[in-house]
């Protein structure tokens, strides 16, 4: 009896044994489980993308993956050449940076508007972070081209609350599906080259944006630098409703000379390649971002004027 009893209690505690063993590996599992991203959630840096601008430097921030982050930087030395970046770096929702190491730097000549030559990468491992700030600017840390700042052109938020409201429109009743689309008619209209189109003062230089049709706008510049003698470009480009831009790539540049009477004594031409962009910020507001003129034009903002009767 004593016997069996022994061997009863020994049969027991090996399954007791096999049965903690056992528990082990889904233990483990789960906490594996516990720390990886959930590929649904989204990027935080969605909330900060768009352009940013400081003096000749400007910068484009977009989101990659679960944390990541993908950067492009140019800074333009003369009309044509400059220096370019690219990088990719994680965001730490802690110190609200983005930290990378694989920073590509790059001397380019452009020779239009998205065209460049890369005439020499001058490092590829670059390393530090850009830090996003309370008030919606950026402050770039590298360490070979540190702290530089930059100012937001252009914010643009993610589009969270318009998915919502169609997935809201989509298991509502029929009837409430016409609104929804004359709602998001109504928002792309807002994009429209027509609501832009119009001109533009800042001191002595008035800029005219005409809408041809199509998107094509029509540009021109009117810059009086004395009395008798004014600057005057012309140009033409597409409108990218996304980005609320004109890109151009057909500036021409003419110096007219004024008699007394206001009869043209001389119209010279200095160029016939100019290229750049018109920026509109969407509050009557607008830049005039152009290479060969970047000495003279950058920092300015000018304002559209009011239709006569409004």
């Amino acid at each position: 009896m004593k016997k069996s009893i022994a061997l009863l209690l020994a049969l027991m505690l090996c399954l007791s044994l096999f049965a903690a063993c056992g528990k082990s590996t889904p233990t483990g599992n789960t906490d594996d489980s516990a720390v990886q991203v959930d590929e649904d959630t989204q990027n935080p840096v969605m909330n900060f993308i768009g352009d940013y601008i400081n003096d000749r430097c400007s910068m484009t921030l977009l989101a990659e993956g679960a944390l990541g982050a993908k950067v492009t930087a140019y800074w333009g030395e003369t009309a044509q050449d400059g220096y370019q970046w690219e990088l990719t770096g994680t965001f730490d929702e802690a110190t609200m940076r983005i930290n990378y190491t694989d920073a590509v730097k790059k001397s380019v000549t452009y020779t239009d508007v998205d065209v460049f030559h890369v005439n020499d990468i001058i490092f590829e491992n670059g390393k530090g972070y850009i830090q996003i700030n309370d008030d919606g600017t950026l402050t770039w840390y590298d360490e070979q081209d540190e702290n530089m700042s930059f100012e937001p052109l252009e914010f643009n938020p993610p589009e969270v609350a318009d998915t919502t409201e169609a997935a809201d429109t989509t298991a509502a009743a029929d009837t409430t599906e016409a609104p929804a689309s004359t709602d998001a008619a109504d928002a792309e209209e807002t994009r429209k080259l027509a609501d832009f189109a119009g001109t533009y003062q800042s001191d002595r230089c008035s800029i005219v944006v005409t809408d041809a049709g199509n998107g094509d706008a029509k540009i021109e510049v009117s810059w009086g630098s004395s009395a008798f003698e004014t600057a005057e470009w012309t140009m033409s480009g597409y409108f990218d409703g996304d980005t609320m831009r004109i890109n151009y790539s057909d500036g021409v540049k003419k110096v007219v000379t004024y008699a007394e009477d206001g009869s043209i004594v001389e119209s010279k031409t200095e160029y016939e390649d100019g290229y750049g962009r018109i920026q509109f910020y969407g509050d009557g507001t607008m830049a005039w971002q152009d290479e060969k003129e970047a000495d003279q034009v950058i920092g300015m903002v000018f304002n559209k004027l009011p239709v006569d009767g409004q």
